[in-house]
């Protein structure tokens, strides 16, 4: 039983660890490409496009295309959790 519980706890200890380099990997894509255009008074503005997780991933996405990124979906995935996690906070699925 003692051994379950150690798999367990490793496991979730290298979940946290991915999703964490996942949000890194999120800003700096973003801070990258996208903050020059993108102010943080876009992510305040009264009129939001992005009203739910699958809107946000849709905006992340179609703006990555505009831009000629041709970025991964992992890539658009992680922009997308990094804004939520940052302004959105809209639920999101776990991955």
């Amino acid at each position: 039983m003692i051994r379950y519980w150690k798999k367990f706890l490793l496991v979730l200890a290298l979940y946290g660890t991915c999703a964490a380099a996942q949000t890194g990997r999120g800003e700096l894509l973003y801070t990258t490409y996208c903050v020059a255009c993108h102010t943080e008074q876009l992510h305040w503005r009264e009129k939001l496009v992005a009203t739910n997780w699958t809107r946000l991933v849709a905006e992340v996405r179609r703006w990555q295309i505009n831009g000629n990124l041709d970025w991964s979906n992992d890539d658009t995935d992680a922009v997308a959790r990094y804004l939520n996690d940052l302004h959105y906070h809209h639920p999101s699925p776990e991955k």
